[in-house]
């Protein structure tokens, strides 16, 4: 789209430094910031720039609101049963 850091990042609300470490994988956004860089690229599904195809759906959305709004600690628990759940059965 031709936009710079700087810029993509001032029209997201957030700062260079955050949005170099999300594109470098060095920070994990949260789903406001995901929300926000998907308006500040005009037409542009969140759910694909998480890799996802489309956007989301109303249940998954409210979820990652959800997951957004919890305490950290909350999250990482989360996040640590979710990956437990995911590791093939023996």
């Amino acid at each position: 789209m031709g936009l710079t850091l700087e810029v993509l990042a001032d029209r997201a609300g957030i700062t260079p430094h955050h949005l170099s470490a999300i594109e470098t994988g060095k920070a994990e956004p949260r789903l406001g910031t995901v929300l926000a860089l998907a308006r500040a690229l005009g037409r542009v599904p969140p759910g694909e720039l998480l890799g996802a195809s489309g956007d989301f759906s109303p249940a998954a959305a409210e979820v990652a609101k959800l997951f957004d709004r919890a305490p950290d600690e909350m999250r990482d628990l989360v996040v640590r049963l979710l990956r437990f759940a995911q590791r093939p059965r023996r």
